[in-house]
């Protein structure tokens, strides 16, 4: 069983923001299936690369989206992407030094999915869906 789901409750309805979501459930659920694997230190190292580059893209897709529309809260929701990217790095060194940080990462970023996807981008998404034309 997949330690998360995707819910449509988590949708902010746009489909390249909610695709690259799915994308970090996906991410999150390999975590997690790789917790008990031997050389996990080496595939916690994999994973953090991978968020590292999944956020690399997906944090400049929301920020020009929020640019393109003049978002009234840029500034604190790219406070959160920054946040977000120092725990990564924080991350990223733990399994540098052998120790593969699976549970404090997996708690991590299932908060991060709840509290920012659920709460933080569905205010944006809601803002952007009353400025964007249709399609």
């Amino acid at each position: 069983m997949e330690f998360i789901q995707w819910d449509p409750a988590l949708s902010i309805n746009i489909e390249e923001i909610d695709n690259q979501h799915r994308g970090l459930i996906e991410i999150i659920n390999t975590l997690n299936a790789s917790a008990e694997v031997p050389n996990r230190h080496v595939i916690c190292f994999e994973i953090v690369m991978k968020l590292k580059n999944y956020f690399n893209e997906h944090f400049m897709t929301e920020e020009k989206y929020m640019m393109r529309y003049n978002y009234p809260e840029i500034v604190a929701h790219k406070k959160e992407h920054v946040e977000f990217i120092k725990n990564i790095l924080d991350f990223e060194l733990a399994c540098v030094e052998f120790y593969s940080p699976f549970s404090p990462m997996l708690d991590f970023l299932k908060e991060w999915l709840v509290k920012h996807v659920a709460g933080t981008d569905m205010k944006m998404g809601t803002f952007l869906k009353e400025k964007m034309e249709p399609l």
